[in-house]
């Protein structure tokens, strides 16, 4: 299978992992300009920091394939390494006079609202449709386990990421 460009508006980040062959990478989640939802892996944690650091809601540009994984999931690409661009950033810091741009956002992504979960699980089961996005009809409650800890430093940070024994640790929030 061949390298193809994709156009991807960026709209969630998983948790990062280690991984043997590609070190702390993330799998990320976005809509394409033909409006498909896509799973991109793998994606270096050195995208996700610095000043040009990637956000959510950004559009990108990779150049990625089908993944060839175990679970034969329809929407997992991989991502040639160094191919992602950041191509626009007016959705992700899109502020109209102090306000995040929702109303741009909705547009995009509020139509691939699935109706059930239940109906996600047949698709599934149908193509191997492994992502959807479900809206909530009401949020019951809220759990916060612990206190968010910040970092003043960057380093500090850093080693923290990486325990004694080479466990990864997953900070409490790294949007």
């Amino acid at each position: 299978m061949t390298w193809e460009k994709k156009r991807v508006l960026v709209t969630v980040k998983s948790y990062p992992e280690r991984s043997k062959k590609y070190g702390v990478v993330a799998c990320t989640m976005g809509l394409t300009e033909e409006e498909e939802l896509i799973r991109l892996y793998p994606i270096t944690m050195d995208v996700f920091s610095g000043k040009d650091k990637l956000r959510k809601y950004d559009w990108i540009e990779v150049e990625c394939k089908k993944a060839e994984e175990k679970l034969n999931r329809k929407e997992s690409y991989k991502i040639r390494n160094g191919s992602l661009k950041i191509i626009d950033r007016s959705l992700s810091t899109g502020k109209i006079k102090g306000k995040v741009n929702w109303h741009e956002r909705n547009k995009l992504i509020l139509k691939h609202v699935a109706p059930s979960l239940e109906y996600l699980k047949d698709k599934f089961d149908e193509d191997r449709t492994s992502l959807g996005l479900i809206k909530p009809v009401d949020v019951i409650d809220f759990i916060k386990k612990g206190k968010l800890q910040i970092y003043k430093d960057k380093k500090e940070f850093q080693q923290s990421l990486f325990g004694p024994s080479n466990h990864f640790l997953v900070p409490a929030c790294l949007w």
